[in-house]
């Protein structure tokens, strides 16, 4: 039985992408991010963590902390971040929106 073939390099967490040792700095393999995601500001790398998490969503049943976390990404500051949420959110919740409205109407009925 052959071994497991290991990635060489390191993993960057903000664009997710195994790297050479070369590509991270000193300080970069510890907080794995490469030397060019460092050169980025720290708004576009918490925007690049997000977009990534958000694209990387399982298409399963969520547990309660993911769609909270996805539910607050939709009413993000950045605006590419908060269309990404929101087609995600409608794809593994389709009837939501309806069943918002329904809610609403049931509630306008009793008043």
């Amino acid at each position: 039985m052959s071994k497991k073939k290991r990635r060489s390099g390191h993993y960057c967490k903000i664009c997710h992408e195994f790297r050479s040792n070369e590509s991270f700095s000193g300080k970069g393999h510890a907080n794995h991010i490469c030397k060019r995601c460092s050169k980025k500001s720290p708004a576009v790398q918490a925007a690049d963590m997000t977009l990534n998490r958000i694209n990387n969503m399982p298409f399963r049943k969520l547990s309660q902390a993911e769609k909270s976390w996805l539910e607050n990404r939709l009413h993000d500051q950045r605006e590419e971040v908060k269309t990404a949420a929101q087609e995600i959110y409608k794809q593994l919740y389709p009837h939501m929106e309806r069943n918002n409205r329904k809610k609403q109407l049931h509630i306008n009925k009793l008043s």
